[in-house]
């Protein structure tokens, strides 16, 4: 009998339930207007929090496409005293041996190459990456065809094999099975190709193929940190915690052990997002995600108003629905069924808009130079991403239904009914309350409009910084001898003299000049000891940017000799070890002295180098990638330093595209097996896809659009309040009119309307941007997160938004006949 009862208590349930469902669809079909809109509104508001969400959880949570259990994969490099650095082998295999909380561990190289199908066939640059051959299993990957490393392809003296990257097999060999087991030259050596991964598969980055981490007695030095990174996966029931304080008592035991190399070196494993995308990732994206949900708050806010008004609108149905017998749960029911169905609605339509726009990120979006691709990461809209949605739409619409919902259900029925079905439910309660509403929104606005604001006023900053050099008419390229070669100074010098006197004397080149890395990018850190300081541990030693350059670096920038000179033919392997600094570094190190002829020396690890003599200041350029500040810096003449990778840069007075073809000829009349591993492109547009240029140019685009929509909405919303108020006290109006009121005291009063919630979100606003936007620090350049001119710009745009909202009410407003208003009252 009990069960009799409660099945049908359910389907009683289940009946009413379906009857609102009924009754939500024939109110939708009979307000197609409102339907429409709050479709759209809400398709906005959850579709750009879905991309965001999409976007967020691929680079934070997901990581790598095609990587077995990506959270699980930790990535380690090491750190000493601040300073983050590579690994060495001989760490790696400690830790592989000694570590616990992994499973497995693998370690990453990176490489450039050159490759050739034949001999005598000219050589083309490739991206590739050495990889201990557990890489692929320890990933939960294997070849696609052919077979994968095996632990003897490591073993010195053992011969070449590489595995291709799908994509790379399919545009360099058209997807020919037979290349297979088929000879291939890298770097001039005969290499077999063993295998061909997955499609869509990569890793670390756009690696082209992949080659066996061979430990070769230069690798398996502990002083030689040529790892790029170890990666390893957590054992079952192993915490993130737990493995890197396990890894840091590692790394104190070989400290103990290995003084000379290891004192203060420190792993250091953190996640995909920390690894690739940097430290600020999660607060980065974390922003963006806090921006788009205070669109989707303000979408949510104006929703919540035209259903409070609608609602307002049905008061005699309602009334007689509560008469008849009707509970007050029962209308809220109803109104929160009508809701539910409204958000479905828009989420379904969210779903489409974040699919488009999630393809359109990664087409647009992404640019080709970052470190990390996002196209190596996996967007798709997986089950998590639908969750979210799922759950964003319920919430949305207990967001804008709740509050009207509550409202409407405490009707005075006998006023409504008594009332003849006129808006008697609009009293000051929904006024106060819709109020409350739009202030909410214009506060919520205003934190949007000072975060893009200040990110925009960055990127402007960062688009117009000085780095210090004349970057037009140049053009650059990057080579990188390859090892066998050149492995001896003589033969790294005389490639790079042979090379500039090609270059020089080729028409339109004006200057040639070597650096090892470009104006805008880091520069080598190293420790280093400053003469005639105290002495102190390596522990304190100062930290600073050196940077390897060839002949004419400063004349080919414009960068300008402050003091002593440049360096000369006599400043050679065999002579004086030299340095040029720039003014930052003479001004931290020796103030108020003269630095020439003052000295100091650079460490590499605890090994010192020779003590440099000053013989030249120059003037500051910014050699760093965030182009806040000028870096303390020491420049080497390329004779006394000779590096593998280096920069090409010329001054040229014809376009950097016509130079492309004179480069490859006069290099590879040298070498016929050397590319180009870089470029060549001006320098202009080197800068110009740089990553800081770029994340904050980015995120201020998104942030902008996000805050245009805010205002937009805000606007809408604060129209919406003026314009219900007009046609509320349209008879006051009228009557104000009839005894002699002139059109500016109209509007004085429908603008006074809209002062309160404006002045009061206004306010709320630029406060709660105090406490918001210093989120985006890091972000910024040479502008403060709460910047005095952006705050008042900010006021400026929101106040002519809303007397533009105001306008058209207040002209209705002036055009009220009193006759026809008060024969209507």
């Amino acid at each position: 009998m009990i069960e009799d009862v409660q099945r049908m208590n359910t389907i009683g349930w289940i009946d009413a339930l379906l009857q609102d469902v009924r009754y939500a669809c024939r109110g939708m079909r009979r307000s197609p207007g409102f339907t429409t809109v709050a479709v759209i509104t809400l398709a906005l508001g959850i579709g750009i929090n879905a991309t965001v969400f999409t976007v967020t959880n691929a680079v934070l949570f997901r990581g790598f496409r095609l990587i077995d259990r990506n959270d699980r994969i930790l990535y380690i490099g090491t750190q000493n005293n601040g300073r983050g650095c590579c690994a060495s082998y001989p760490d790696f295999v400690d830790w592989r041996t000694q570590a616990r909380a992994f499973a497995d561990m693998g370690a990453v190289a990176d490489l450039q190459i050159a490759l050739s199908d034949a001999t005598g066939a000219a050589a083309e640059h490739y991206d590739a990456t050495q990889i201990t051959t557990n890489a692929f299993r320890l990933l939960g990957q294997k070849p696609t065809l052919g077979r994968d490393f095996a632990p003897s392809d490591a073993q010195p003296g053992a011969a070449p094999v590489a595995i291709l990257r799908y994509n790379f097999w399919e545009r360099r060999y058209g997807k020919d099975p037979t290349i297979v087991g088929r000879t291939i030259r890298i770097n001039g050596m005969p290499t077999t190709v063993v295998g061909i991964m997955p499609r869509d598969f990569s890793f670390p980055q756009n690696e082209d193929l992949w080659l066996p981490l061979v430990p070769t007695p230069d690798v398996d030095r502990r002083d030689a940190r040529g790892l790029w990174f170890a990666f390893g996966r957590l054992a079952d029931g192993a915490t993130f915690e737990g493995a890197r304080a396990e890894l840091e008592t590692i790394g104190r035991r070989l400290a103990s052990a290995y003084p000379q190399t290891n004192q203060g070196w420190v792993p250091q494993p953190r996640t995909f997002a920390e690894f690739f995308v940097g430290r600020d990732a999660a607060l980065i994206y974390g922003a963006l995600w806090g921006a788009v949900g205070f669109v989707l708050l303000i979408a949510c806010a104006n929703l919540a108003n035209l259903m409070l008004v609608r609602a307002i609108g049905r008061a005699r149905e309602v009334s007689i629905r509560i008469a008849l017998g009707a509970g007050r749960w029962r209308i809220i029911r109803q109104l929160l069924v009508e809701s539910l169905m409204l958000s479905a609605l828009g989420g379904f339509a969210a779903w489409w808009t974040a699919k488009w726009s999630v393809r359109a990120y990664e087409l647009i979006v992404n640019p080709p130079t970052r470190t990390w691709s996002d196209h190596l990461l996996d967007f798709s809209m997986d089950g998590r991403v639908f969750i979210y949605l799922l759950a964003i739409s319920v919430a949305a619409a207990l967001l804008f239904g709740l509050a009207p919902a509550i409202y409407i259900s405490t009707l005075d029925v006998n006023g409504a009914l008594k009332d003849g079905g006129r808006e008697t439910g609009d009293r000051g309660g929904s006024r106060s309350l819709s109020g409350l509403i739009v202030t909410g929104e214009i506060a919520l606005t205003v934190v949007l409009l000072v975060g893009a604001g200040v990110l925009t006023r960055s990127f402007l900053n960062l688009s117009t910084v000085s780095l210090g050099v004349r970057t037009a008419d140049i053009t650059t390229m990057l080579l990188s001898l390859p090892q066998g070669r050149y492995d001896t100074t003589g033969s790294k010098i005389g490639y790079f003299d042979r090379l500039s006197t090609r270059l020089q004397a080729t028409p339109g080149i004006e200057s040639f000049a070597l650096a090892h890395a470009l104006p805008g990018s880091n520069a080598t850190r190293l420790q280093a000891e400053i003469g005639g300081a105290p002495p102190v541990d390596d522990q304190h030693r100062p930290t600073i940017s050196a940077l390897t350059i060839g002949p004419g670096y400063f004349a080919t920038l414009g960068a300008a000799l402050r003091a002593g000179r440049d360096f000369n033919d006599f400043d050679r392997g065999s002579g004086v070890p030299v340095a040029i600094v720039n003014q930052q570094f003479a001004s931290t190190y020796w103030p108020g002295e003269d630095p020439l002829g003052k000295r100091l020396r650079m460490f590499q690890g605890v090994t010192p180098g020779a003590w440099l003599t000053v013989v030249g200041v120059v003037s500051n350029v910014v050699q760093n990638s965030d182009w806040r500040t000028h870096d303390p810096l020491v420049y080497r003449p390329y004779d006394q330093q000779p590096e593998r990778e280096m920069w090409v840069i010329v001054r040229a007075r014809v376009p950097g595209g016509t130079l492309a073809a004179s480069f490859r000829r006069e290099m590879q009349a040298i070498d016929a097996d050397l590319p180009v591993w870089l470029g060549p492109f001006t320098l202009d547009k080197r800068l110009a896809g740089m990553g800081n240029y770029w994340v904050v140019g980015s995120n201020a685009a998104l942030l902008s659009a996000f805050a245009a929509i805010a205002l937009v909405l805000a606007s809408i919303g604060l129209y919406g309040i003026v314009a219900y108020s007009v046609r509320r006290r349209t008879q006051e109006i009228g009557l104000r009119i009839a005894i002699g009121a002139s059109g500016l005291d109209i509007l004085t009063l429908v603008f006074r309307q809209g002062m309160l919630p404006l002045g009061i979100g206004l306010a709320i606003g630029l406060v709660a941007s105090f406490a918001v936007t210093p989120v985006l620090e890091t972000q910024l350049v040479r502008v403060s997160p709460v910047d005095p001119l952006t705050l008042l710009a900010t006021s400026a745009i929101l106040i002519l938004s809303a007397m533009l909202g105001w306008l058209l009410p207040a002209c209705r407003a002036m055009r009220v006949d009193p006759v026809v208003a008060l024969r209507n009252d």
